[in-house]
């Protein structure tokens, strides 16, 4: 009984502690400004999408930005007549763009904790983030139930802060795919 009555008033203790520090907590506000550190560009990337934020997602993306596909997923995304191995800022945002308009909910989940200089950078700056990931785009209406896709796999965002020490994300490199609807 004694035993018992300790844990209680302990277990009390903890929780009143947890309780009372809690406001003393503070917790990040997303989106991150500045984005003085390539983790705070990953964390503006997932907020973008979860909250459908294109202009977010605009100023999340270096101007110079490159999608890296799958080569499964190679294609004439330009209209050039030259099938492209990568797409860029513009086709990148109207994508996103896309899904925002289209979808009542989009959901990017993000996991893994990472990072490594990337080797394709001379300057040494970029950082790489090599994430998990899953994107649930989709609709509910009554009689249809949801509708949309889900898409899990696997990608590395690289990171690079610009002139003025503002992080950006500078590519996406897709590693593996999986799109169910």
């Amino acid at each position: 009984m004694l035993k018992a009555a300790t844990v209680l008033v302990t277990i009390s203790l903890i929780l009143a502690a947890c309780g009372s520090n809690a406001a003393g907590i503070i917790t990040p506000v997303l989106p991150h400004d500045p984005v003085n550190e390539g983790w705070k560009v990953i964390d503006n990337y997932e907020y973008a999408y979860n909250t459908r934020d294109a202009a977010l997602l605009a100023v999340t993306l270096d101007k110079g930005f490159l999608h890296h596909l799958l080569e499964e997923d190679w294609d004439d995304y330009n209209g050039d007549g030259v099938i492209d191995s990568t797409w860029d800022y513009d086709i990148e945002l109207s994508i996103a763009e896309g899904y925002f308009s289209g979808y009542e909910c989009c959901e990017l989940y993000l996991e893994g904790e990472e990072q490594y200089t990337w080797p394709d950078d001379p300057s040494g700056e970029s950082l790489a983030y090599p994430r998990s990931y899953q994107l649930k785009c989709h609709n509910f209406d009554p009689d249809q139930g949801y509708t949309g896709f889900i898409q899990n796999g696997e990608f590395i965002l690289v990171c690079k802060p610009d002139s003025t020490g503002i992080w950006h994300l500078t590519h996406l490199i897709e590693q593996t795919e999986q799109r169910f609807f």
